[in-house]
């Protein structure tokens, strides 16, 4: 038989477990919520942590790629001799080893903002700039590496929801301009770093 001490124990207890998980998902929640909202707050959090997995993976993979074509075009550069007429012939995958260097970058600047996510309210305006660069990888790459086609789609897709999911449910606004502004700064920012990498092991390539 359970007592009035045990009974009021429980729910001590009870309510103590109750404030912890409250106080550990404060970030993700929001007050005077409907239903639904709750429901459609509570899928941010796993959301994006299935996006921060889909970019790992996708990282993983181009990293591995540019492993491989860097050293075949560091063969070909040394075999070369530096001579500019030899070093012709490797523009073509030089060009494709930059690609995907660019690509990763671009990658790992929307791993940044995913980091950078602190809590519900701050969604919008971390992850709004990422939308625009999954989308130009995800172009860049369709020629070269099809089969990252899939999960840099539906990378985009997941990012696109959990924006406007959290806006909604945060009362933010989405203001696109800044958003493109940003997006654009960091694709520049981007392509500089691979731009530098490639030309450093590459300096006689006039392409570049």
């Amino acid at each position: 038989m359970v007592t009035q001490v045990a009974v009021t124990w429980i729910l001590i207890y009870s309510d103590s477990i109750l404030y912890l998980k409250m106080t550990t998902l404060s970030k993700w929640m929001i007050e005077d919520q409907t239903k639904n909202q709750v429901v459609r707050a509570s899928t941010i959090k796993p959301r994006l942590d299935y996006a921060t997995k889909i970019v790992d993976q996708t990282l993983e993979i181009l990293i591995q790629k540019r492993l491989d074509l860097n050293r075949s075009n560091l063969t070909l550069y040394r075999q070369s001799g530096g001579v500019t007429e030899s070093l012709k012939v490797l523009e073509k995958e030089v060009t494709h080893e930059l690609e995907i260097s660019y690509a990763i970058e671009s990658l790992r600047q929307v791993r940044r903002s995913l980091d950078s996510i602190i809590g519900l309210g701050n969604v919008p305006t971390m992850m709004s700039p990422t939308i625009s660069i999954v989308r130009v990888v995800r172009s860049r790459m369709l020629s070269l590496m099809p089969m990252l086609d899939f999960q840099l789609g539906e990378l985009s897709l997941l990012i696109s929801g959990v924006i406007i999911d959290a806006a909604h449910i945060s009362s933010s606004t989405l203001d696109f301009e800044v958003a493109n502004k940003e997006s654009e700064r960091l694709l520049d920012e981007a392509k500089l770093i691979a731009d530098s990498k490639i030309c450093k092991q590459f300096p006689n390539l006039d392409f570049l």
